[in-house]
């Protein structure tokens, strides 16, 4: 019987993401009304081109990430703006080398690919997993699963040494897998 379970986390918006928006609000405001003013009639119809890209721009600052465990297996999704989706992570269970508690102290080098997949990495209770692929080499993920989906993501592990530290790190912070 096949298992499925999903999980969305908002990504808090960074200091860069706010500039962002404020930037391009600022800029748009100020080419449509240069626009509307100085070119008038055609310039009414290029401010609200101006305002459509501005608009995008500033809602293409909205992330969620999703996750599916299914059979043990996750894949990591990227939604802007609940518009566009995007894979950036599948892996299946079996190609799992660690899946362990991360905090800061966790050391990114030696990784060609580090993937973010949380709101933020101030949050407690986030997970890191490491697996390689042919195509990215090494690579270390970051995430902020709820129980059920770390329980599910936890029963496609296959490697008994990753299983027990992923169980004994789990007891640790309170965790039943």
């Amino acid at each position: 019987m096949d298992t499925f379970f999903e999980q969305i986390v908002k990504k808090k918006k960074t200091a860069v993401e706010w500039l962002i928006v404020v930037g391009t609000l600022l800029v748009g405001i100020a080419l449509s009304v240069f626009f509307f003013y100085f070119l008038y009639p055609i310039g009414a119809f290029v401010s609200v081109g101006v305002i459509y890209v501005a608009w995008l721009l500033i809602t293409a600052q909205n992330k969620e990430f999703e996750y599916c465990v299914t059979n043990g297996d996750i894949d990591i999704d990227l939604i802007i703006s609940k518009r566009k989706r995007k894979r950036i992570v599948s892996v299946a269970g079996r190609k799992i080398q660690a899946l362990l508690p991360y905090d800061a102290k966790v050391s990114t080098h030696g990784y060609q690919r580090v993937v973010m997949a949380a709101e933020s990495l101030q949050e407690s209770g986030l997970w890191y997993f490491t697996y390689h692929s042919k195509k990215n080499g090494r690579t270390l993920v970051v995430f902020h699963p709820n129980e059920r989906v770390l329980g599910a993501f936890y029963g496609g592990l296959e490697d008994q040494l990753v299983k027990r530290d992923t169980h004994n790190a789990a007891a640790a912070a309170g965790i039943i897998l």
